[in-house]
């Protein structure tokens, strides 16, 4: 704190030097982010079609054939954010089980080798996170996204087929129960989703289902049955308050507040003009003092981009100019994001990156940098909080 005091101290001293000389310029970076969504936005509706085979005893691979079944579905959900997201599944699928082997060969007149059908209805409540912005960088441009999902939910069979009841009519054997039954049910799955439109997109999920033993009216050894599906299903993007169906980042530059503030700052000059002159501040006998340039990072990020990059070019242009000098890099987060120690690891990480830049890519000196960081315990920037994802650059004379 006492160091950002100094600094603003040292600012406001230098106005008066250069009054009647120059016009001062305000310039800010542009920084891009995500605009501030609603509970209401990024919701969307999807309707599902596709297939299902049961996993329970007696299902072998070579079996998977017999027991394909149809599935339908709705889902609706929404995306927290463009990596995080839930929805709320229901399906209606035909579903087929089957008889051991050895009650099929001992028993020829179980027909139809075996099988039997029932249905299902599920209701599951999956998270959604979406690995193509998790794992690179969220565009706007990209059609293609690969999400994972892992669900909770209810599974409710019932009206098993009758060929049950007719294998007993005729003399064959195989214990099955009719009884219709719920059960819990989890699952985990990939999805595959390309975007059609700005309103809809074409979905491919593809999921392991997990149910209890009594899920298919046979039980057995195994403690749990379960079923594959892969559905076919057309998402459907409502629109947000903004009237965007999609997330959208901003740039975050007011450029008429901008103009404001200069105005202002050009005649509170005029008005120091007659000041007393700059007054030098001392720190442990250092010299202090803070770069215009910055760098300016998005929500939760800490890696630097292209425009951001030319800042640093400037800063390792100061040092070549300025041998006397040396930097502090001093890292912070904004106050609206996360909680104090997750900013403050988030201030580190930006400062270290800025850092590693510096050194690695425009051969800055170590011995010529320091960082430090303030994660959101101190806010350079009152009028927006966006700006607060910075790293702000201290001068610091060398020691004689």
């Amino acid at each position: 704190m006492k160091k950002i005091a100094i600094i603003i101290v040292t600012v406001l001293c230098a106005l008066p030097m250069t009054a009647a000389t120059q016009q001062f310029d305000l310039k800010a970076d542009t920084i891009s982010g995500l605009k501030h969504y609603k509970f209401w936005d990024n919701w969307f509706l999807g309707f599902h079609a596709g297939a299902n085979a049961t996993l329970g005893e007696n299902v072998r691979p070579r079996d998977i054939k017999d027991v394909i079944a149809p599935s339908f579905g709705l889902s609706l959900g929404k995306y927290f954010s463009p990596a995080v997201g839930a929805r709320i599944q229901g399906m209606f699928n035909f579903q087929n089980g089957r008889a051991n082997q050895e009650a099929i060969d001992h028993n020829p007149k179980l027909y139809d080798n075996g099988v039997y059908g029932f249905k299902n209805i599920s209701a599951h409540v999956d998270v959604l996170f979406n690995l193509s912005n998790i794992i690179s960088q969220f565009k706007e441009s990209r059609r293609f996204n690969v999400v994972t999902f892992l669900g909770l939910g209810l599974n409710h069979t019932f009206g098993f087929d009758d060929i049950v009841e007719k294998w007993r009519n005729i003399g064959g054997s195989y214990d099955v129960c009719t009884d219709s039954r719920n059960s819990i049910g989890m699952r985990a799955g990939l999805q595959f989703n390309y975007q059609l439109s700005n309103a809809f997109d074409l979905a491919l999920d593809l999921a392991m289902n997990a149910a209890d033993d009594k899920y298919n009216g046979n039980i057995y050894d195994d403690h749990y049955d379960g079923y594959a599906s892969a559905i076919f299903g057309l998402i459907y993007h409502f629109k947000d308050h903004y009237g965007d169906r999609r997330f959208k980042e901003i740039n975050w530059t007011d450029y008429e507040e901008l103009a404001r503030l200069n105005r202002n700052i050009n005649k509170l000059r005029e008005d120091l003009t007659n000041a007393k002159p700059r007054v030098v501040v001392r720190e442990e006998n250092r010299y202090l003092d803070v770069l215009q340039t910055t760098v300016s990072f998005r929500i939760d990020k800490y890696n630097i981009t292209k425009l951001q990059k030319k800042n640093i070019a400037e800063v390792a242009k100061f040092l070549e100019n300025h041998p006397d000098q040396n930097l502090i890099i001093c890292g912070y987060a904004d106050v609206k994001t996360a909680y104090p120690e997750y900013n403050l690891k988030l201030s580190e990480k930006r400062a270290t990156a800025v850092y590693n830049m510096l050194v690695d890519e425009f051969n800055v000196q170590p011995e010529r940098l320091r960082i430090d960081y303030k994660g959101d315990t101190i806010q350079p920037y009152d009028l927006k909080n966006e700006w607060n994802r910075v790293v702000l650059f201290i001068t610091e004379r060398k020691s004689e």
